[in-house]
């Protein structure tokens, strides 16, 4: 969803809420202290989208109904997995979700305990959307945005699949920091039992200059719209079969440590080896890139290359151009 019908192109007619009506719905979790995370459960309305044709790999765990919203049998399906996954790390979890008729209990879990917490205690999963989820839909946003300016000033047409979605969405999960989400445990009630340290320092989104990045291009941004807003924009969507919230976060439980988790053979004659190469531009770096995840998404390749794409996108986009 692009803020307004003036990040349209001529032709298009579009507005606020009406831009398209295809959604997903996303489910995060996170340690106490940050430094493990869920990977993603985005739910769509498409089991087999076109975009997805040749890929055999996905950086997020997906499901689909028609609705793209959490219903009971996919929280159970999804419990189901992380099961089998901490049973084989030989791990005991427990995890924090939200009563709705959409989290049910799950019989014959293993490894986890679910914990859910009465709706008036809803105010700590505000907390958790004000903090953890707040931050990555406005890196969300800052992502689509660029990436639509990008096209613009490249003189190409903007497209964005749910692949395109995801794949930002699993860089944006992968940047939010640990300060982030210990500050929004905090926030929600959860202590740590381990030692106080110095005031968490929480990041700050500031990132891009939208409205002075698009209007150098020439693109009229909505006066008055923070990106703030931009990302909030969505908040009053229904995400669950009956409720409001489809977010879950989830703590680690151990005997030991009780803290939450949410070249050529030839000889070189000399004048090669003193020319120095130009440094590729960052828009020559993203496309190389993309070129790079176009490969990789069609080999059977594992979370940790994944998380290496994430990263080095992350990378790519924060450095200083030359």
């Amino acid at each position: 969803m692009l803020p307004t019908n003036t990040f349209a192109f001529k032709g298009e007619t579009c507005s606020v809420g009406k831009l398209c009506k295809d959604r997903i719905t996303l489910v995060v979790g996170a340690n106490m202290d940050g430094s493990e995370k869920l990977p993603l459960l985005v739910i769509g309305k498409n089991r087999n989208p076109h975009c997805f044709k040749g890929i055999k790999s996905l950086p997020v765990c997906y499901e689909a109904n028609k609705m793209a919203c959490m219903t009971s049998d996919v929280f159970e399906q999804w419990m189901q997995k992380l099961d089998e996954k901490f049973q084989a790390q030989q791990r005991r979890v427990v995890i924090f979700v939200e009563s709705f008729p959409a989290h049910p209990e799950v019989k014959n879990l293993k490894s986890i305990e679910l914990a859910f917490f009465p709706s008036c205690l809803s105010p700590k999963f505000v907390a958790m959307k004000q903090g953890v989820i707040k931050s990555l839909k406005i890196k969300y946003r800052h992502c689509l945005i660029k990436k639509f300016l990008s096209s613009v000033e490249g003189s190409k047409e903007f497209t964005f699949s749910l692949f395109d979605a995801i794949d930002t969405l699993h860089v944006c999960w992968r940047a939010v920091t640990q300060e982030t989400i210990v500050k929004s445990y905090e926030e929600a009630g959860f202590k740590s039992q381990k030692e106080e340290s110095d005031e968490t320092n929480v990041e700050t989104d500031t990132g891009l200059d939208l409205v002075a990045h698009a209007q150098a291009a020439g693109v009229e941004f909505p006066e008055g719209l923070s990106i703030e807003e931009y990302a909030a924009l969505d908040d009053d969507l229904k995400t669950c079969e009956a409720g409001p919230s489809g977010d879950a976060v989830w703590t680690k439980e151990s005997e030991s440590d009780e803290t939450g988790f949410y070249a050529s053979d030839e000889e070189d004659d000399g004048d090669s080896l003193g020319t120095e190469l130009p440094l590729p531009s960052k828009n020559e770096a993203r496309t190389a890139l993309d070129t790079l995840k176009r490969f990789l998404r069609r080999q059977d390749i594992n979370d940790g290359l994944h998380n290496s794409l994430a990263d080095l996108e992350i990378f790519i986009n924060s450095s200083v151009s030359k």
